[in-house]
């Protein structure tokens, strides 16, 4: 139970840190667990239940969200040559 009127030694509310790598996606409405981290360049799909960590550059997505396939690390080489142009 979470309602707030319920006395603390009632609930079962479970308190964590959430560790978001670089370039990660999480879509909208998802659920991401206390105590998960989300490794770099993960994409986590909408309406998605993230229960465990999950590892870099994948593509995530269900209830509770499974690998779906690898993502694409082109974003690495544009950020390289924007960083470049910007200094």
């Amino acid at each position: 139970m979470t309602n707030p009127t319920v006395h603390e030694e009632y609930t079962s509310e479970e308190v964590g840190g959430v560790t978001l790598g670089r370039h990660v996606i999480i879509g909208a409405n998802s659920v991401i667990l206390p105590g998960v981290t989300i490794g770099d360049g993960a994409a986590v799909g909408a309406l998605s239940l993230v229960t465990k960590n999950l590892g870099e550059w994948g593509v995530f997505f269900g209830s509770p969200a499974k690998h779906l396939k690898k993502r694409s690390k082109d974003l690495l080489k544009l950020e390289t040559k924007y960083l470049a142009n910007e200094c």
